[in-house]
């Protein structure tokens, strides 16, 4: 793996501004879904979220033109979702690097980067081919109010898989 490519994997700030600094374009950012729901059990036991309550869940797609480089998945206990980190329930299509990353932002606790077949449905809804397996990097942030957690899946498309 190039040092290009180690070095987008491990960005500790913006993965939205590390790619368009790495792809030389900025990349688009779709919200595919926004709302309350119950979460995955690994999800509840890593933010500590009781199995009969909710979180915000928000999922994107990020890439440029057809191409989908990233798929994220942001899990927010309800109880963060207070002071500055209310924000991100407003989010729309703006990347979540603009509050977490922001003035009053978060401290990423723990930031863990795997190589995984284990897809999220998600990722197939969108009609999105895997033959391979996947870059996942799943990172814990810390507000004043309490915890979320991203994990972002580099999809197929992305550069990042060329040879």
């Amino acid at each position: 793996m190039n040092s290009k490519i180690f070095a987008l994997l491990c960005e500790r700030g913006s993965l939205t501004g590390r790619f368009k600094q790495v792809m030389g374009v900025t990349p688009r950012l779709t919200r595919l879904r926004q709302g309350r729901q119950f979460v995955l059990a690994n999800e509840r036991w890593i933010l500590g979220i009781k199995p009969r309550n909710m979180a915000l869940v928000r999922e994107i797609k990020m890439g440029k033109g057809e191409q989908q480089w990233l798929f994220a998945r942001t899990v927010v206990p309800m109880q963060t979702l207070s002071g500055s980190a209310r924000r991100i329930a407003m989010l729309n299509d703006t990347p979540i690097g603009k509050i977490l990353f922001g003035r009053n932002g978060a401290v990423r606790k723990s930031m863990s980067l795997e190589l995984t077949d284990n897809i999220p449905p998600s990722i197939f809804e969108l009609g999105i081919e895997v033959n391979h397996p996947l870059w996942r990097r799943r990172s814990i942030f810390e507000f004043s109010t309490g915890p979320l957690m991203v994990s972002e899946i580099f999809l197929p498309d992305c550069p990042i898989y060329a040879s």
